[in-house]
């Protein structure tokens, strides 16, 4: 399996072949930060193998099979957006890399936890890495770095994305944009200047906590000042010092226009396929003046487009895709039905005035972003319940116009083109899961069993504190609660329902679950506790759905 990575040295002690500068003041201080404040080993679902090989099927580029894929992820932290990905695709070839030891060793101890051995993490400046030793890989991830490094590291990040990436391959990087992030500028050069003597990470975060604080008392209503306030009390919302420390508080964060951003990357080989986020990249999404102002400007280049939308809507972030220069003339931003037929989807559209009525009366269905859609054709109705009932799990093309021809008793001839017009619709508009490859459930077993790996991570994280996690087949983070968690352990096949609920029992008898009544006080009844776990466990193939965990055969 690991004949491709022959020149490193084994995961465990794995480290750059060529050390750091001694006198890079700048990569010293990065490393030290991470040292110290560790980022949590989060997943990032826009930065899937998965979904980067769907996106670039759908703007007309073939991309490698994911089963076997290699996969390379600079600025890998703990190894949390690795761990998905390698846990469901146990053939494919992991590497990551990171400048602090000490995330790269909480990564290891996840990795083993889980029982993952496919992913091996370096220890290493990205600028002495040595490129040729690493190989090629089909899918290369920057999540969170380029804009916080210093130039040379930027464009070593850049020579190595093009000089490691297969001719097929996918890039994606994040970065911090113009114009969007001049005004948080002025909210970040408070906090900086409010914790410049401050001692450690804690105390940096207080001294630019309580400058915000004082902003926000004493700013001008309407003025510059107090809408950049507002704007970090909104991004802030639900993210944890850490962001703060590596993103607000970083020695070094260095925006830039998105033209500059192309400009950098082609002359190291590499061009813009599309965002991470489709959806953002139609400018009819953002009213008809936007997109009347973008048809005479552009003349149909998207990198234009693209810039002209940042300025358009204020966009501090971007999450990139590229590919290798050569590929450029293959790619289309006009959608073609045509890449469709390869593609597996999944949504939620729940009629919301049903039952669904197969005639040709206006319906209105519930689109995730909260608005409504009125649809009045019986084919998109039909379309619409199917995929709803089958969510989280995909569908092909295929799939779902003969189930619909099926529920209607129509020629599947006459229905395709109209289902291809609500596919089109999903992406355009974001309302849309997509996969290259089916996103499908396991039959359930009996006695109940999900991803081992997947199982391993709940028990190593809620062994590591509190906040206990595992990740699901969507590369997305699963919060856990007490007794999901405990629940998710248990499930290793080996016990059946009967012997789950009484497994809970103990657990509630040692104090390591606890229910409450509606009043606050702990249930500790025995029978009340018994007919509880018993529903719980009744239910728990529809949760480990709603989890996006399907039981494992």
């Amino acid at each position: 399996m690991w004949s491709g990575l022959a020149p490193l040295v084994p995961p465990a002690t794995a480290r750059s072949t060529m050390p750091t500068e001694p006198g890079d003041q700048a990569i010293d201080e990065i490393r030290g930060a991470y040292d110290a404040t560790p980022y949590s080993a989060d997943s990032i679902p826009q930065s899937a193998p998965g979904r980067l090989a769907a996106i670039a099927q759908l703007f007309g580029l073939q991309a490698p099979t994911l089963a076997t894929a290699r996969v390379l992820e600079i600025g890998c932290g703990a190894a949390g957006n690795l761990v998905p990905f390698a846990a469901i695709h146990p053939d494919a070839q992991v590497v990551g890399i990171d400048l602090s030891e000490v995330a790269i060793e909480q990564g290891r101890r996840l990795l083993q936890a889980a029982g993952i051995g496919n992913v091996a993490l370096i220890v290493g400046d990205i600028a002495a890495v040595d490129v040729a030793a690493l190989g090629q890989f089909d899918y290369i991830i920057a999540h969170g770095v380029y804009s916080w490094v210093p130039e040379n590291v930027q464009d070593a990040m850049l020579s190595l994305t093009s000089r490691s990436l297969a001719p097929d391959g996918v890039a994606y990087i994040s970065y911090n944009v113009y114009p969007g992030w001049k005004s948080k500028e002025i909210v970040r050069d408070a906090m900086l200047f409010a914790a410049r003597d401050s001692g450690s990470p804690d105390q940096q975060v207080v001294a630019a906590r309580g400058m915000v604080d004082f902003l926000e008392e004493v700013a001008p209503p309407a003025s510059p000042m107090a809408r950049a306030v507002a704007e970090f009390r909104e991004r802030d919302n639900g993210f944890d010092d850490s962001y703060l420390v590596h993103d607000e508080l970083a020695g070094i964060n260095r925006p830039c226009y998105f033209v500059d951003m192309l400009a950098r990357a082609g002359a190291h080989g590499l061009a813009f396929l599309a965002e991470a986020q489709p959806e953002l990249m139609f400018a009819a999404n953002y009213g008809g003046k936007v997109a009347e102002h973008v048809a005479q400007h552009c003349g149909g280049s998207q990198s234009l487009i693209e810039q002209y939308l940042d300025f358009a809507v204020d966009r501090a972030f971007r999450q990139t895709l590229f590919v290798h220069a050569d590929r450029a003339p293959q790619i289309r931003h006009t959608l073609d039905h045509r890449t469709f037929e390869g593609m597996h989807f999944a949504t939620e559209m729940p009629v919301i005035d049903g039952p669904t009525r197969l005639d040709q009366s206006a319906q209105n269905y519930q689109l995730s972003s909260g608005a409504t859609v009125s649809i009045d054709d019986p084919v998109l109705k039909v379309a619409c319940d199917t995929l709803t009932w089958q969510s989280p799990w995909t569908l092909s093309r295929a799939q779902l116009v003969d189930l619909v021809s099926a529920e209607l008793g129509s020629s599947p001839d006459g229905i395709a083109e109209r289902i291809d017009r609500l596919l089109e619709f999903l992406i355009v508009n974001g309302q849309a899961r997509y996969r290259a490859d089916a996103v499908s459930p396991d039959p359930v077993s009996v006695p109940l069993r999900v991803n081992e790996s997947l199982r391993r991570v709940a028990e190593f994280t809620l062994g590591e504190g509190d906040d206990a996690y595992t990740f699901n087949v969507w590369h997305e983070t699963v919060a856990l609660g007490p007794l999901d968690a405990h629940a998710l352990i248990l499930l290793d096949g080996t016990r059946d329902s009967v012997a789950l609920v009484e497994e809970l029992l103990q657990l509630a008898h040692k104090g390591s679950i606890h229910l409450e009544l509606d009043d606050g006080q702990a249930l500790t009844d025995e029978a009340v506790l018994r007919d509880v776990f018993t529903q719980y466990i009744d239910a728990l193939p529809e949760r480990l759905e709603e989890m996006k965990l399907a039981a494992a055969d």
